[in-house]
């Protein structure tokens, strides 16, 4: 007996002693738990051990009242996080962060070694990849306003300056164009 208890120590099944419990185990798993359980002494006191906390716990969380909360515990977080983060506001800030930023890339830049003008190469691919999206935004936004300023160059010949239908028409357009600008900004951007 001695030795088939030697023998199950070793092959123990601790982890799903919590499993067990809360009967997430497959029946014929369960059934070979529950043998092993019969058989290790060491294994049916922790299963026990396990019980008796969970037994405490629920205990403990049925006599245990409600805590409540001041009216105004929400003003009084909000006002202690916004406290807590005034450093983030200096003007230094965004200085500071690059720094660190350099800082820590430096001892990236040592430890690739060989690799250093591969990385770098990388890097540079990258700003040229951020420079052309930055292009095309600007000509996107040129070409528009070209292309606004000729069509109300045309349609202010058609019309008299001083009337007021004439303004009116051309505020509409202009502003037509922005919310038009604006999203293809924000499209281009989600994709």
């Amino acid at each position: 007996m001695k030795l088939q208890t030697a023998q199950s120590n070793e092959l123990c099944p601790r982890e799903e002693i919590v499993a067990y419990i809360d009967g997430e185990v497959e029946p014929r798993r369960e059934f070979e738990l529950e043998m092993h359980f019969a058989v290790c002494a060491s294994c049916s006191e922790e299963l026990n051990a396990q019980k008796k906390l969970l037994c405490a716990l629920d205990s403990v969380l049925l006599t245990e009242r409600e805590v409540e909360l001041p009216a105004d515990f929400t003003k009084i977080v909000v006002a202690k996080a916004e406290s807590n983060v005034s450093g983030l506001r200096r003007p230094q800030e965004r200085r500071n962060a690059l720094f660190i930023c350099a800082a820590m890339f430096l001892p990236l830049l040592i430890w690739f070694g060989a690799e250093t003008e591969a990385v770098l190469a990388t890097f540079r691919n990258f700003g040229e990849q951020i420079f052309a999206v930055g292009g095309l935004v600007f000509h996107l936004i040129y070409d528009l306003a070209v292309g606004f300023a000729v069509i109300s160059r045309s349609l202010s010949s058609q019309f008299v300056f001083n009337s007021i239908a004439s303004v009116v028409f051309l505020l509409i357009i202009f502003i037509f164009s922005l919310i038009t600008v604006s999203r293809l900004v924000i499209r281009f951007n989600r994709a």
